[in-house]
């Protein structure tokens, strides 16, 4: 008798902290997703697409950061949040980050994003990308008209 019960309890336990470990790894992700233009040339003002997604979705804070790394791109905006996207109210949510194409070259693109994901619980989600977007020269006889 007193083995059927403790067999009873280590399965219950081993129910219940299964259970936890399945509810941890669900609870909650940010996925970001970072589309730049085609194409760019010095002096062109273009704006990078960042498509955030937190799961669960609700309208908790939600804190993009652009950067970048190299003198070809400039970031016009280093700080976006949730009233910035295209739809704040979203489940996806969509932002433009203005960029302008300073030098030709190569440069590297960083968004962070910061959120919350809550369910019974809140906890912070992160999430980071980067791309490589290179600059054209302007042609030639862009550079020599008034």
């Amino acid at each position: 008798m007193k083995y059927a019960v403790l067999v009873a309890a280590v399965c219950a336990v081993a129910i219940a902290v299964g259970t936890v470990a399945v509810g941890v790894a669900q609870e909650g992700a940010a996925d970001l997703v970072i589309e730049p233009p085609a194409s760019l040339t010095v002096g062109d003002r273009a704006s990078v697409i960042a498509v955030v997604r937190i799961t669960p979705p609700g309208d908790r804070p939600v804190l993009v950061t652009p950067s970048s790394e190299g003198t070809a791109v400039e970031v016009v905006r280093g700080r976006l949040l949730r009233g910035d996207a295209d739809d704040p109210d979203a489940e996806e949510l969509r932002f433009s980050i203005p960029i302008v194409a300073r030098a030709p070259g190569t440069a590297v693109l960083r968004v962070h994003v910061s959120g919350w994901a809550c369910e019974e619980r809140c906890r912070p989600v992160e999430a980071d990308t980067e791309v490589v977007m290179r600059v054209a020269r302007r042609p030639l006889e862009d550079r020599d008209a008034p």
